[in-house]
């Protein structure tokens, strides 16, 4: 049983590093803007990706290589709704516009 148990965690374990990794590809690409608030989702969603596999039946090494990728999937998931969640839920204040064109 303690085996299973040591097992289960690192397999956890590798899947929370996964969501995190895709997490560092998207915090890479924004130049660190706004996205530290969105590791513990992607780190969630990672594990939370990695979980369906084998919850749907996929119990062997194919499950595990398809888990490993639904994990950086579901990191990278739970990252952009994150990230773009937030603008669609609070728009910009009036009188905040980009720079003007001189005429």
């Amino acid at each position: 049983m303690s085996f299973d148990v040591l097992a289960l965690s690192i397999l956890c374990l590798l899947w929370a590093v996964l969501g995190g990794f895709s997490w560092l590809a998207v915090a890479l690409w924004r130049r660190g803007s706004g996205v530290l608030a969105l590791l513990p989702p992607a780190v969630v969603g990672g594990i939370g990706g990695g979980l369906v596999v084998p919850t749907l039946g996929g119990k062997d090494g194919l499950g595990l290589i398809l888990s490993f990728l639904v994990a950086v999937a579901g990191g990278l998931a739970l990252t952009l709704v994150g990230l773009y969640g937030r603008r669609v839920g609070h728009p910009p204040k009036a009188g905040r516009q980009g720079p003007t064109l001189p005429a």
